[in-house]
């Protein structure tokens, strides 16, 4: 069942999908999908996927997927790919036998590339999903 809330805030139920237009919000839980226009946020559950573009923040839970456009942030759950555009950050979490911990890298420096797809490697740094 999807909601649609004042101010372009979009929310899904499980399994479902979400979309808001410029400035909006969109929200999606757990196997859902959420895409947010131009300086907006997305946000998903578990093995969801978040997408926002220009100055918009994506966030994606466990095994997610998470884009942002031009300088935005991207965030992924254990095991996620995270992709920024040019001036964005991108972070991932991990768990490194004791604690959660999270990867944090920042586009244009320490070799990392904008809209390239990154996961982590075994020793968690950051490579080419």
């Amino acid at each position: 069942m999807t909601y649609q809330l004042p101010e372009n805030y979009v929310l899904a139920g499980n399994y479902g999908t979400a979309n808001a237009s410029d400035w909006g919000t969109a929200t999606a839980l757990d196997y859902g999908t959420a895409n947010a226009g131009n300086y907006g946020t997305a946000n998903a559950g578990d093995y969801g996927t978040a997408t926002a573009l220009d100055y918009g923040t994506a966030n994606a839970g466990a095994w997610g997927t998470a884009t942002a456009g031009f300088k935005g942030t991207a965030t992924a759950g254990f095991g996620g790919t995270t992709t920024a555009g040019i001036g964005g950050k991108i972070s991932i979490d991990y768990w490194d036998g004791t604690r959660i911990r999270t990867k944090v890298g920042y586009i244009g420096e320490d070799g990392l590339e904008p809209n390239t797809p990154y996961k982590l490697d075994e020793t968690f740094n950051f490579v080419k999903a």
